[in-house]
C-alpha cells in the first residue's frame, strides 16, 4: 500500500494543544436563532438586527491587532483597514500576509504558538477546523452570546462551532464558476450562454474552443478544471448540497459511483488534449486562474480569476470574459455549487494581547469589511453585504467592469448567495481526508492506478482516519 505521504503534513499540523480560556455557561441571552449545521449563505436573514452590534459604542479603544490572512494590501486589506481605521483610530493594525499552502499553515501554526498572531484568518475548512480543534483560537462563545451576534442570521451557519462553543467568526466565501473567452465561445459557434449545463456539455464546449498549431499541437486548451485537487469532491456538494468528504452515516465518500464516473470523464478530457492537466498544475506550482489570465486557456472552472482580470496592467485582456455556472452531473438537479461556500473564518488567537481591540477588528472583517475579499477574488458571507459594490471593489467601477467582463452573466454567477449552496456539518479528520484525497486520486491522473483502485484504496486509508479521529 503506498503512504499516503501528504498525511504526514497534516499530523504535523495536529498537535496537541490546550484550548486557551475557561468555558462558562452561556448566557441566557443567547440569540435564539439557532441550527443544525444544515443551513447556508442562502439562510442568512437580511431582515434581522445585523448592524446593530458590529461597531462598539466606544470607539476610542486603543491597541495594536497583528493580523495574518494570505491576501496583500494590494489585495483589498489596505482598503479594509483604512475603513476600520475611520472607526477606530486609535487601533494600530499590522498586516501580516502567509502563504495558504502546506508550508505556510505549518508556519502560520508556529507563529500562532509562539504568541506572535492576534487574528488569523484561516482559509479553507480542514485548516480552520484544525485550528479550532487544536485550542489556537479563542473561545468567545459569550462574546456572541453577550452582544446578541446570531450566527445564523448574518451568515447563515453555525456548523461550525465546536461542542455549542463559538472560536471563530465566518467571513469569507467561495463561488465557483466558469469564466469563458466570449470570443473564442462566439468562434465556435457555441450560442448563448447556459444558466444550466452537465460536465458532458462543458467538455464539448471545451472540445470546440481548443486551439490548435500548425502541427496539430494544442496551443490554447479549451477548458480546465479549477486546480486544487481536493476540490474535485466539490461535485459531491452540487449533487447533496453538503459534506464533500462523506456519506450520510459519516464515512467516507471518495468511492462514491457518480464521483469517479466524472473524474474519469476529466481524465479523458485531459488525456484527449482539450483540457489543461491537472498534473502539470501540481509539478508548476501553477493555477488556473493564471492559465486562464494568461491565455493558455479559453475557459475553466474558476473562483477568483477576477482579481487578476481587474490587474489589466500585469493581466490585460484582449477580450470579454463572459460566465457560466459550475456544471451539474444531470440535468435538472439542483446545483448547490451555483452560490456562495464557506471558505475563510476569522478570530482571535490564543496568544491575542489586546483582545478587546482584537475583537473589535473581528467584527468589522467579518461584516463590513468582508466586501474587500472580492477584491482578492473571494466573497463576502455576510447578509449584510451589498451586492452592488462587489463590482466596484473588484474593478473600480461598473463602468470599467463593462471593458472586461460580461456584467449580467457575472452577477449571475459570481458571489450570487441568493443561488443555493452548499454547508459542511460533519468535520472528523477533514485534514486528513484532504491529504489522503489529494495524494490517491493524483495516482489516477499519472496512471499509476485505475480510478477504481486509488478510491478504494483512498476510502480505506479515509475510513480508518475517520474511526481513529
Amino acid at each position: 500500500m503506498k503512504k499516503a505521504l501528504a498525511l504526514v503534513l497534516a499530523l504535523v499540523m495536529t498537535l496537541s494543544l490546550c484550548a486557551c480560556g475557561q468555558k462558562e455557561t452561556t448566557p441566557d441571552n443567547t440569540p435564539s436563532t439557532t441550527g443544525d449545521g444544515t443551513t447556508t449563505v442562502a439562510d442568512a436573514n437580511k431582515d434581522a438586527d445585523i448592524y446593530s452590534w458590529i461597531v462598539n459604542d466606544d470607539t476610542s479603544i486603543s491597541g495594536t491587532v497583528r493580523f495574518y490572512i494570505p491576501f496583500k494590501g494590494t489585495q483589498g486589506m489596505d482598503a479594509m483597514i483604512a475603513d476600520f481605521n475611520a472607526i477606530y483610530p486609535n487601533i494600530t493594525v499590522e498586516l501580516n500576509t502567509y502563504s495558504n499552502n502546506a508550508e505556510g499553515n505549518v508556519g502560520l501554526n508556529t507563529a500562532i504558538m509562539a504568541g506572535e498572531c492576534d487574528v488569523v484568518s484561516s482559509f479553507e475548512i480542514h485548516n480552520v477546523m484544525n485550528r479550532v480543534n487544536n485550542g489556537m483560537y479563542l473561545d468567545v462563545t459569550d462574546r456572541v452570546a453577550s452582544e446578541g451576534i446570531s450566527l445564523i442570521d448574518n451568515w447563515g451557519t453555525e456548523a461550525y462551532n465546536k461542542d455549542g462553543r463559538t472560536y471563530v467568526l465566518p467571513n469569507g466565501g467561495f463561488s465557483y464558476f466558469v469564466a469563458i473567452n466570449k470570443d473564442a465561445w462566439d468562434a465556435a459557434g457555441l450560442g448563448e450562454l447556459p444558466d444550466e449545463w452537465t460536465w458532458d456539455e462543458y467538455i464539448a464546449a471545451s472540445r470546440a474552443m481548443t486551439e490548435y498549431n500548425a502541427d496539430g499541437s494544442v496551443s490554447v486548451y479549451g477548458g480546465s478544471n479549477y486546480s486544487v485537487i481536493a476540490d474535485l469532491t466539490n461535485i459531491i456538494y452540487q449533487v447533496n448540497g453538503c459534506n464533500r468528504f462523506y456519506n450520510a452515516d459519516g464515512t467516507c465518500a471518495f468511492d462514491t459511483d457518480y464521483l469517479k464516473a466524472n473524474i474519469q470523464k476529466f481524465i479523458d478530457a485531459e488525456n484527449e488534449g482539450i483540457w489543461y492537466p491537472l498534473e502539470s498544475y501540481r509539478t508548476d506550482n501553477y493555477k488556473e486562474w493564471f492559465a486562464y489570465a494568461e491565455g493558455k486557456i479559453n475557459s475553466g472552472v474558476s473562483g477568483n480569476v477576477n482579481r487578476f482580470l481587474a490587474d489589466t496592467e500585469n493581466y490585460p485582456q484582449d477580450h470579454i470574459t463572459a460566465y457560466a455556472p459550475y456544471p451539474v452531473v444531470e440535468k435538472g438537479q439542483t446545483n448547490y455549487m451555483s452560490g456562495v461556500n464557506y471558505f475563510s473564518f476569522t478570530g482571535m488567537t490564543m496568544g491575542c494581547k489586546d483582545e478587546e481591540a482584537a475583537w473589535a477588528f473581528v467584527k468589522f472583517f467579518s461584516t463590513y469589511g468582508s466586501k474587500y475579499l472580492t477584491a482578492a477574488g473571494h466573497q463576502s458571507t455576510w447578509a449584510g453585504t451589498d451586492p452592488a459594490e462587489i463590482v466596484s471593489v473588484i474593478f473600480g467601477s461598473e463602468e470599467n467592469a463593462a471593458k472586461i467582463i460580461d456584467i449580467d452573466s457575472f452577477k449571475k454567477w459570481v458571489g450570487n448567495a441568493s443561488n443555493p449552496s452548499s454547508y459542511d456539518n460533519i468535520n472528523t479528520a477533514y485534514s486528513e481526508l484532504n491529504s489522503i484525497f489529494s495524494e490517491y486520486v493524483m495516482y489516477a491522473y499519472t496512471g499509476d492506478m485505475t480510478l477504481d483502485e486509488a478510491m478504494a484504496e483512498a476510502t480505506e486509508l479515509g475510513n480508518q482516519a475517520i474511526k481513529d479521529a
